[in-house]
């Protein structure tokens, strides 16, 4: 890997279009589409939120991928003392959501699965890794408040609010927590590990999910669930695998025997920045500083045609009526199915078939 961290406000898949000549329409109306509904939410929900308490969104309007059938995923995100405030914030959200409405559409409240839609404390998403305690509904909140989550409050103010301080304590655990942050000697750059593993664990727990979730649900919007787990349920993973490997071989992240809490708090503002970006710019940014911009170009072409899809009111309906029995006959389902089949041949190429740094990252910690 070359020097340097992603920069969270550089628009990476924008600048490779302009530079490459592309066009990805719904990419960029879906990006465009969500910061304008993340200004709504903050002008409309803001005043639910406090010192202690942020308004966060996750899904996709957290990664810029906003379409007409999204759902508006939410979570409050409490870091302070109980209050019995903090309910009727919470029920004020869900209240007033649904009676807002983005270029003349009403706003879908989320799934009823119980991980969206209600308060989440820091106590357990930063002190529950792992063990009984770290439930499905705690470890996936914690993951994606690392890989797709978005706080509804003014950024550009200096008080970092209730989301940036319990990440940057998720951070310090698995940083803290890894002795391969604390052995002795220099030897370069170092792969923060246990982040890793639970990176990895929540992309296994979200396929085993998808089977429970077809036999609780008996195969309803199975069609429509199983290409988004294929694309952008898939997409999301890399992201965070590939955050994960800036860390290798980064000259910039050298580890230097003696300076063990220096270094830790470089990698932790280095996590930041990618925790600050969206899944799309950590894929093309680390591809790009791979040299291999040509199959950037091409997993975007191909994404392109999903977001396109599922943006097709019709289509996405139709997708949501197919059960189980019937997807192997429909055009549709087949379209998006070979859709999600070129883009993991070209992840397939990128991670295992070019000699490269993701390859040697690849082989050597991704799989064992």
């Amino acid at each position: 890997m070359p020097n340097g961290s992603i920069d969270p406000e550089v628009e990476y898949v924008a600048d490779l279009a302009r530079r490459r000549g592309a066009s990805w329409p719904t990419i960029a109306a879906s990006s465009t589409d969500a910061g304008a509904l993340q200004g709504l939410l903050y002008d409309e929900l803001s005043r639910f939120t406090s010192d202690d308490v942020d308004l966060v969104v996750f899904g996709s309007l957290a990664r810029r991928e906003w379409t007409s059938g999204s759902d508006v995923d939410w979570t409050l995100l409490i870091d302070g003392q109980a209050n019995t405030d903090h309910r009727q914030s919470a029920r004020g959200v869900k209240e007033r959501l649904p009676t807002l409405r983005y270029k003349n559409l009403e706003l879908k409240a989320p799934g009823g699965e119980g991980v969206f839609g209600s308060m989440a404390f820091s106590h357990e998403i930063v002190n529950h890794i792992g063990g009984q305690a770290d439930s499905n509904n705690n470890m996936t909140r914690r993951i994606l408040l690392l890989l797709e989550a978005a706080p509804i409050r003014n950024l550009s103010s200096d008080n970092i609010g209730p989301f940036e301080r319990i990440v940057r304590q998720v951070l310090n655990r698995y940083l803290s927590s890894d002795s391969n942050f604390h052995s002795r000697g220099d030897d370069g750059s170092r792969i923060p590990r246990f982040l890793l593993n639970d990176i990895v664990r929540y992309w296994r727990t979200m396929c085993v999910d998808f089977a429970y979730k077809d036999w609780e649900q008996a195969g309803r919007k199975w069609a429509l669930r199983n290409i988004k787990l294929r694309t952008s349920r898939k997409l999301l993973f890399v992201s965070g695998l590939f955050t994960a490997f800036s860390c290798f071989e980064n000259e910039g992240l050298r580890h230097n025997a003696g300076a063990t809490a220096d270094y830790m708090l470089k990698l932790q503002g280095h996590l930041l920045n990618f925790v600050r970006s969206t899944p799309l710019d950590v894929v093309v940014w680390t591809l790009q500083s791979c040299g291999l911009e040509d199959h950037c170009v091409r997993l975007l072409d191909y994404y392109e045609q999903f977001l396109s899809l599922i943006n097709d009111e019709d289509v996405r309906a139709h997708l949501e009526s197919l059960n189980q029995g019937e997807v192997y006959d429909d055009p549709h389902f087949m379209h998006c199915r070979e859709i999600s089949h070129d883009i993991q041949g070209v992840l397939r190429e990128v991670c295992f078939g070019i000699d490269s740094p993701l390859k040697e990252f690849t082989l050597e910690y991704g799989v064992f």
